[in-house]
């Protein structure tokens, strides 16, 4: 003889529900670097060779990965940058205009 538990339809309900919020959680990162890379390349804000700025790393743009974004820096680093905090955080282009005024003191 085959037991079957007592499962009614809310209890079934409740446990779909809990298994989905705990999937979300798995796949949050996941999401957020395919959304990132989708966005980033319908947009291209930046070029390879470009000098940008992005969390307070200062670099030549070297290679724009599937996951991560590399600069080198001025005395030779590498930087490796997430995607995902290119595309959260704000990047500064410094090679979008032709002439730079700087001040020196």
């Amino acid at each position: 003889m085959i037991a079957f538990p007592a499962w009614r339809p809310a209890d079934i309900i409740s446990w779909l529900g809990l298994g989905s919020v705990g999937i979300s959680f798995l796949f949050q990162d996941i999401f957020k670097y395919f959304l990132a890379e989708i966005f980033l390349l319908l947009h291209e804000p930046f070029q390879l060779g470009d000098r940008i700025i992005v969390e307070g790393f200062e670099g030549n743009l070297e290679k724009i990965l599937l996951r991560s974004t590399q600069l080198i820096s001025d005395l030779g680093e590498q930087v490796i940058v997430p995607k995902a905090s290119v595309f959260t955080n704000s990047v500064r282009i410094l090679t979008t205009i032709p002439h730079r005024r700087t001040n020196l003191r």
